[in-house]
């Protein structure tokens, strides 16, 4: 769970960057979304490569880690029209159509993708078994 925790985090990170960092949200406290958008990605991270699970994860098995992002994607889709709300700019078709969100949406997919293949491949590196805690 804790490589599915890397591979959310990180993609809420690279996201917000890419996509959402010049959307303007009213929000109380401005300085959360440097938190949680910059800082808690780069630090779950960090914490994943310097304290990686004692046993290998394949590539293959970690990528039903999707399944939570694909689902979220399609209850937003459902739910948007329905609500008149979508959770992001870029799943909202009544500005460029689904065209743009299928594009945008496939993107999103490849890119968690190869994170899911960074985050599991990360268990086989060299010297895993090395711990901090040891």
């Amino acid at each position: 769970m804790r490589g599915a925790a890397t591979v959310y985090i990180s993609i809420t990170g690279v996201v917000y960057a890419l996509l959402l960092s010049n959307v303007d949200v009213n929000t109380p406290l401005p300085w959360a979304n440097v938190v949680l958008h910059y800082i808690v990605p780069i630090v779950t991270v960090i914490d994943w490569l310097l304290d990686l699970p004692e046993r290998t994860i394949g590539v293959r098995p970690a990528l039903l880690w999707l399944a939570y992002p694909i689902a979220y994607l399609a209850y937003s889709l459902i739910r948007g029209p329905i609500a008149d709300w979508y959770p992001y700019p870029f799943l909202d078709p009544r500005p460029h159509g689904y065209g743009y969100v299928a594009v945008m949406s496939v993107c999103v997919a490849i890119a968690a993708a190869v994170f899911v293949a960074l985050v599991a491949g990360a268990t086989r590196l060299p010297g895993r078994m090395l711990r901090w805690r040891d």
